[in-house]
C-alpha cells in the first residue's frame, strides 16, 4: 500500500513537506460533516482540495467519503486569489464620521488557480455593524464563505466561479 505524507498545515509548518502524527498537529485531519472537492484519484486513494493543496487519504472503495449533491462549487480561475477571516466592505463605503474597519487577506492561505471548494451558503454582502448609533454598514462586494481546512473563509465572489 503506497502511503502518502501527513498534510503540513502552512500554519502549523512552515516550511516543512509533511506534518507527523502527533496528538498537538491537527493539520492533516478533517471532522465529520465538512465537504471537500474531490482533486484526484488513484485506486484506494481519493485526494480532496485542502488549505491550498492536493490532500491524499486512504479510501479503500469510497468507504470514508459520502457523496453529496446539489452543493455550490466555487473554482478559482487562473490566478491564485486571496482569502478572508472579515467581510467587511471597502473604506470608501462607510459613511462620513464612521471609522471603517479593515478587511485583510490571509498571510498564510490563499485560493490556488485551478482549485475548487465547497460554499456553505449563497454569497451574501460585505457588511459591518456600529453599537453605537446601531448603524449597519452593507459594501457591495459579495463574499462566499467556503470550508477550506479546518475552518471556513471568505472569498471574493467576484474572483471565483461557480
Amino acid at each position: 500500500m503506497t502511503r502518502h505524507p501527513f498534510f503540513a498545515d502552512p500554519a502549523l509548518h512552515t516550511g516543512a513537506n509533511a506534518g507527523t502524527d502527533k496528538i498537538a498537529d491537527w493539520g492533516s485531519t478533517v471532522q465529520a460533516g465538512q465537504q471537500f472537492v474531490v482533486a484526484d484519484t488513484s485506486g484506494d486513494w481519493t485526494a480532496i482540495w485542502f488549505s491550498g493543496a492536493k490532500v491524499w487519504f486512504h479510501n479503500p472503495d469510497g468507504g470514508n467519503t459520502t457523496p453529496v449533491k446539489d452543493v455550490t462549487i466555487v473554482r478559482s480561475g487562473t490566478n491564485t486569489v486571496p482569502l478572508y477571516g472579515n467581510g467587511y466592505p471597502k473604506a470608501s463605503e462607510y459613511p462620513s464620521g464612521l471609522s471603517p474597519s479593515t478587511r485583510k487577506a490571509y498571510t498564510v492561505y490563499s485560493f490556488p488557480a485551478g482549485q475548487a471548494y465547497v460554499a456553505t451558503q449563497p454569497p451574501v454582502s460585505t457588511d459591518d455593524f456600529f453599537v453605537s448609533g446601531d448603524t449597519h454598514v452593507t459594501g457591495s462586494e459579495k463574499l462566499y464563505t467556503i470550508q477550506y481546512n479546518h475552518r471556513v473563509v471568505l472569498v471574493n465572489a467576484a474572483d471565483v466561479s461557480c
